[in-house]
């Protein structure tokens, strides 16, 4: 299964949108530069009381579609 690195840095406030469902994307970058656009949900389980912070690995199957999100 391809996967990607990721880095976040997301405030309490910030994911307090995501959560909520006012803000329905994430849009950051991999290391290498290339653009990952992905849906909010998936930031649900790794969000802490302050926030998103560190570098992820997220998962794709075979057709792109999202699998997994876990901290590096």
């Amino acid at each position: 299964m391809p996967s990607i690195d990721i880095q976040l840095d997301l405030s309490a406030e910030q994911c307090r949108a995501h959560y909520a469902g006012v803000a329905d994307s994430i849009h950051t970058r991999t290391p290498d530069g290339r653009s990952v656009m992905l849906p909010s949900r998936v930031l649900h389980h790794i969000i802490k009381r302050d926030g998103v912070h560190g570098t992820y690995r997220v998962t794709f199957d075979d057709g792109g579609r999202f699998i997994s999100i876990r901290a590096v």
